[in-house]
């Protein structure tokens, strides 16, 4: 069974709408009037990171013997590798895709090994924009598509897009849905900063969780006046976007220069009480201080500083999951 544009469609997690362009499926987890917003701020590196396929999964049950199907990766980004996460019936089987730039696509195949009906998730890249075509479901009657009980959104920078898990799957947005049982669309961008402009209109599909890990760049890039209109701003928007979602708001975790200053003068561990002076009246906003959610150890790290490693981002996962159960 060869899977046509409206099956692809009806598959997809994690995303605004799918397309077909010269012959290949193309995902986007950004509305156009988002991805826009960083075209008209001239923000071209950002915009091209609105096409990676960050968070994208395909979701779906059948009875085929395996899958196949072509990729194409369009565009390269500061981390080159690009792999791909398959699970039947709930467990991994398959870490596929490749290490560096100088490979620009090819074609994956395998069997399940599992006889009968069975539940196939395929995660997707968050480093690269991956495009698919000639998606074969060998020896399959049909293919259905599977929904998780949640919607939920994630916005944030780097470690929300998913630097640096080496396993999409692993990323903390990623994993934590999977144990909120949530369809997630990643909105994370990496070296983005609280953009109230950027949220122009909402997704087609309204979320029950919103989380939202934005800091350490606007730290770095923005002055405390900025700061102190665009983090409150932010989250009134989404509160109108989103009268009935529950706000998360995640403030940095640890990373390897704790006595840094911020902007405001003040140690980056201290700037979580600073967001909750600026926040604290936002409807349906709950802040949630994420400095101790990975240790603080640069072994965690894949840069031994900044970004998680697969590890570290399971003690995040684990971490925020239980902090959000203990809110909701």
């Amino acid at each position: 069974m060869k899977l046509n544009l409206e099956q692809i469609r009806e598959i997809t997690r994690g995303v605004t709408r799918v397309e077909e362009i010269d012959g290949y499926f193309r995902f986007f987890r950004f509305t156009e009037a988002q991805a826009q917003y960083y075209l008209d701020a001239g923000q071209t590196d950002y915009y091209n990171k609105t096409n990676a396929t960050a968070g994208v999964r395909l979701a779906f049950s059948t009875d085929a013997t395996g899958i196949s199907f072509d990729f194409s990766l369009l565009v390269g980004y500061s981390r080159a590798f690009a792999w791909f996460d398959v699970y039947v019936n709930g467990a991994m089987i398959r870490h596929v895709g490749c290490e560096n730039s100088a490979m620009q696509g090819g074609k994956i195949s395998f069997p399940f090994r599992v006889d009968g009906e069975k539940t196939v998730e395929i995660y997707f890249p968050w480093s690269r924009t991956v495009c698919v075509s000639n998606v074969i479901l060998e020896d399959a009657s049909f293919v259905k598509p599977i929904y998780r009980k949640r919607k939920m959104i994630a916005f944030g920078d780097s470690i929300t897009q998913g630097y640096d898990a080496i396993y999409p799957s692993n990323a903390y947005a990623i994993a934590l849905a999977r144990l909120l049982d949530a369809d997630v669309t990643n909105k994370g961008i990496g070296g983005d900063v609280f953009c109230p402009d950027m949220l122009r209109d909402a997704d087609p599909e309204k979320p029950d969780f919103i989380t939202v890990a934005y800091g350490i760049n606007d730290w770095n890039k923005t002055s405390p006046e900025a700061y102190r209109t665009n983090c409150p701003a932010f989250f009134r928007r989404l509160h109108e976007l989103y009268p009935d979602a529950t706000i998360f708001g995640i403030s940095p975790i640890w990373f390897g220069e704790p006595e840094k200053q911020t902007a405001f003068g003040i140690p980056a561990y201290r700037v979580h009480d600073r967001m909750q002076e600026l926040c604290s009246d936002i409807p349906n906003l709950r802040l949630i201080r994420g400095w101790d959610f990975v240790p603080h150890v640069s072994d965690f790290y894949s840069d031994f500083i900044l970004h998680p490693n697969d590890l570290g981002f399971g003690f995040y996962t684990q971490n925020l999951y239980r902090t959000i159960m203990e809110s909701v």
